[in-house]
């Protein structure tokens, strides 16, 4: 009679096949651990540089830190939006910074109609200089408007942001939307996040990241109340870290989406830890845009 092989007892290769599979579960543990530590460096070394441009003269060297990035980001927009015409990225990141200048007032009142002809007229001819393939034409006519709009304009809002009264504590609280949200809503979502959010657009976000991200928010509200920006009170502050981290989680999924469509995995690689500046500062974009909108239209 054969003998009939136990089932119950694994076979000798079990083991390796267990070993195996269980490796790329730590790569990505230590993966996440060093992307981690690269995002600490990154901040200890960009966070005080922000704070003393806010606070500390020359008045200038804040707005001046602004137009760069919005240089950089415009760079790495047009780079996956539009990867093989030189030209019309070349014309995206400069009408980027003129829509960020005027935006942000430094440049007079009189550069608002032109910048806007320009925009509009400069995007849209930009795109005769070289039409193929002409099934992306004007996919690549729509970026040439609507990119400068994106990055130039919500660049700008960040300076007249800064150009309010307390205008330093008040980008500080935009900033604090931004990362605290992202930072909470990163760990809550690690440990507790089984609910997928929009996997179209971001597969790895969570229903309970979310939340997290919403808590990490009013944690900042209440730093910001009770320290140094006393004149938001209690309920402003609650209701205006729940409109602006959803509005920085909003920001955060239009660019995943814009990469997601573009085909890239980062906007760049000048960061590390974080990836390019648009994945920084995606959702800083739109928190900084909620609390500009709360100072002028409610008096902040």
């Amino acid at each position: 009679m054969r003998a009939v092989p136990n089932r119950d007892t694994p076979s000798p290769a079990a083991p390796e096949v267990s070993a195996a599979m269980s490796e790329p579960a730590k790569g990505n543990e230590n993966k996440g651990r060093s992307n981690l530590t690269l995002r600490l460096l990154t901040a200890a070394v960009t966070v005080p540089l922000i704070l003393y441009s806010l606070f500390l003269p020359p008045r200038w060297l804040f707005p001046g830190m602004v137009i760069t990035v919005c240089a950089l980001g415009a760079y790495e927009l047009f780079a996956m939006a539009l990867p093989q015409h030189a030209v019309a990225r070349a014309w995206g990141i400069a009408s980027s910074l003129l829509v960020c200048l005027v935006a942000g007032g430094i440049l007079g009142p009189g550069w608002i109609g032109p910048t806007f002809v320009l925009v509009i007229c400069g995007g849209l001819l930009v795109t005769l200089i070289r039409v193929e393939p002409m099934a992306g034409a004007a996919a690549r006519a729509a970026w040439s408007i609507a990119g400068p709009a994106y990055i130039g304009g919500l660049f700008g809002v960040i300076t007249l942001l800064f150009r309010q009264r307390h205008g330093g504590e008040w980008c500080v609280l935009a900033m604090l939307y931004a990362f605290w949200s992202d930072t909470a809503g990163y760990f809550v979502g690690r440990s507790f996040g089984k609910h997928k959010l929009y996997v179209a657009v971001s597969p790895n976000k969570t229903i309970e990241g979310s939340i997290g991200g919403i808590l990490g928010a009013l944690l900042g509200s209440m730093i910001a109340h009770f320290w140094f920006l006393p004149s938001l009170g209690f309920v402003a502050a609650v209701l205006l870290a729940i409109v602006a981290a959803i509005a920085g989680q909003l920001g955060d999924l239009c660019e995943s989406l814009i990469k997601r469509s573009t085909g890239v995995k980062d906007s760049g690689t000048l960061l590390p830890g974080h990836g390019g500046i648009l994945d920084r500062v995606d959702a800083l974009l739109f928190t900084n845009a909620a609390v500009y909108l709360y100072v002028t239209w409610l008096g902040g």
